[in-house]
């Protein structure tokens, strides 16, 4: 969304850029150091995302649902990206899910308990986001449940949780449950939300919808009903991840998100009490 990769957005008109390691292509085998000190001198906040199971470029792609070497060495040097621009937070997923998803679970718990620790080398918190079911593959830490059991079995004070309301919705309509479970069992661990919209249809029921990151309003996602909430959680940031080359549509967004969520004096989240979770 930021004109430096594409996007119609300064980056001196948002408060935080979440630098997404295959779109910034600061991370190849090698960190680019000149693009690095480009960033570095931007105006502004980051945070970090780490490559996934996913990610086009081999040579940078994580998956935790596996053990193995290429993981550690892709991690460390996304650690290091992220201190040189102070960034305080990682977000990563929880990677694919085998033809056996106990051992992929397990899988992912044990890297998260390495990373966890070589994270806190650097003085940063990982964030496990949310991910959701795709067409053809399931994932590791989709449901609240799943996520709750990694953030307690890996029993790290620096491995938090960012909730992404997009997925959230997406896998709430998929799986019949309501979406304010992820708060009620999550709320604690909270510390960071990517906020973009949907028609609430997971690609694997029609794959012409599913994760569309819509502009907010755009879809039909209540956020005003989750951000009622935010005062349960520890949230420090609001990431909005959206696919738009509108200007318009980026900046109202940015203002909704402004209007909505934020004290104007003190620029932290307001907390609604008319609200509770049986209205979701």
């Amino acid at each position: 969304m930021i004109n430096k990769f594409g996007g119609p957005i300064h980056p001196n008109e948002v408060d935080l850029i979440e630098l997404g390691m295959e779109d910034s292509k600061v991370l190849d085998e090698e960190i680019d150091r000149d693009m690095l000190d480009e960033l570095a001198s931007l105006n502004t906040r980051f945070s970090i995302h780490a490559p996934y199971s996913s990610t086009e470029n081999e040579n940078i792609r994580v998956d935790l649902g596996k053990r193995s070497k290429k993981n550690m060495k892709v991690m460390k040097k996304v650690f290091e990206i992220a201190s040189i621009l102070n960034a305080e937070y990682v977000v990563i997923h929880g990677g694919n899910a085998s033809d056996d998803p106990r051992y992929s679970f397990l899988n992912a718990i044990s890297n998260l308990r390495d990373l966890s620790e070589i994270a806190d080398d650097y003085s940063i918190t990982l964030l496990l986001e949310n991910i959701r079911r795709g067409r053809d593959r399931d994932k590791v830490g989709i449901l609240p449940h799943e996520l709750l059991q990694i953030i307690e079995s890996v029993a790290k004070d620096n491995l938090k949780i960012v909730l992404d309301i997009g997925h959230a919705f997406l896998m709430s309509d998929l799986y019949a449950f309501d979406l304010s479970l992820y708060l009620d069992m999550l709320s604690p661990y909270i510390y960071h939300l990517h906020i973009h919209d949907n028609l609430g249809i997971p690609e694997i029921v029609d794959p012409r919808y599913g994760d569309q990151h819509l502009p907010m309003g755009h879809g039909i996602i209540d956020f005003a009903k989750i951000f009622c909430r935010l005062g349960e959680t520890n949230v420090k940031n609001l990431v909005l991840e959206l696919k738009t080359e509108s200007r318009t549509d980026a900046m109202e967004s940015i203002e909704m998100l402004r209007n909505l969520m934020y004290q104007p004096s003190s620029r932290k989240p307001l907390v609604c009490i008319s609200q509770k979770s049986s209205d979701f």
